[in-house]
């Protein structure tokens, strides 16, 4: 049984990997998730690159390096130099008591105010400052685009799986495999399994590629995976009922798209909506994916809440199979 299901998924590897459109599917998640890191990056950087020369102390540039990036060299003639390169980054040099800042004045603006402010502060650290300041924050431990653009991508491409199963099951009957399984010595149970064995491999591989390149650090990812499992069955289920549904690949994959809408409304209202109304959103699996990969995001995450979590998916998952079972039983006749 175990060595004909695999032989299934494994003839839909080799045909994904010959198949352009299914082997875009595949990547895409990753390009994405390389764009919003880079979005990431230009919203949350505030570094500050400064090049010094031997007239500043050792304790100043200690007292800068917590602020930017701080290059040494020799003189100021190689200060000047480091200045006229094309990335942004200014000079610092002493003229006796007076700090002197050079720069080209192509930088980015308000940087050259940062370090003067950053000079400042070393100069009167010793200055007893009349107000009292407390440092907070308004409950972000993330940059809410990293935190939420990823978690949204990782559910968004969930999807990604049915498609792959959808493409296949298309391709199979528009190739009469389908009519030629049936008559074979494969049971329905170890098709069954053997096709949709990519809906849930995909969705793993693809939430730890993004994961990785969005780099949030230790999280458990043991919990990631068991979430993607129980989400990625909604995924497979439409990828089968649209499958055998469908003889045209571009229109099964249309059908399969709005799939898209429950999935952007429950995350957008779980983002957007105050809490008192996020009842309106429990009838949606994907709504109780996004919190519990948010509070594993934030490493805030139990396994008691995403065993709760996950039981609600598959209980949501299993309505949607007693009504659409059947239509999909008739379909791989």
């Amino acid at each position: 049984m175990i060595k004909k299901i695999f032989t299934i998924t494994k003839r839909d590897i080799k045909s994904s990997l010959r198949d352009f459109m299914i082997f875009y599917i595949i990547i895409a998640p990753f390009i994405l998730a390389l764009l919003l890191k880079m979005m990431t990056a230009s919203v949350g950087s505030t570094t500050i690159n400064i090049a010094v020369d031997n007239t500043i102390d050792v304790a100043v540039i200690e007292y800068l390096d917590d602020f930017g990036n701080v290059e040494e060299l020799d003189n100021i003639e190689k200060v000047n130099k480091r200045v006229a390169d094309t990335d942004d980054i200014f000079g610092l040099v002493k003229d006796g008591e007076n700090y002197r800042i050079i720069q080209q004045g192509n930088e980015v603006i308000g940087t050259v105010d940062i370090l003067e402010f950053v000079i400042n502060s070393y100069e009167n650290k010793d200055l007893e400052v009349p107000v009292e300041v407390k440092v907070s924050d308004v409950g972000w431990k993330l940059s809410p685009l990293k935190q939420f653009g990823g978690n949204l991508l990782i559910i968004f491409v969930s999807v990604f799986g049915g498609m792959i199963i959808l493409i296949n099951l298309v391709e199979e009957k528009q190739e009469n495999t389908l009519a030629a399984v049936n008559v074979s010595s494969i049971k329905r149970t170890e098709y069954v399994i053997g096709k949709g064995l990519l809906g849930f491999i995909i969705p793993i591989i693809h939430a730890l590629g993004m994961l990785g390149i969005l780099n949030f650090g230790d999280i458990n990812y043991l919990m990631v995976i068991v979430v993607i499992l129980c989400i990625a069955m909604i995924s497979v289920l439409i990828g089968f009922l649209v499958g055998v549904t469908n003889d045209n690949i571009l229109g099964a994959i249309s059908s399969m798209k709005m799939l898209f809408i429950p999935i952007l409304g429950s995350i957008f209202g779980a983002i957007y909506l105050n809490i008192k109304w996020h009842f309106l959103l429990y009838w949606s699996p994907f709504y109780w994916a996004f919190d519990a990969l948010n509070s594993i995001i934030l490493k805030e995450a139990t396994w008691n809440q995403i065993l709760i979590n996950c039981s609600i998916i598959i209980f949501i998952t299993a309505i949607i199979f007693a009504m659409l079972g059947k239509r999909i039983k008739r379909g791989l006749n």
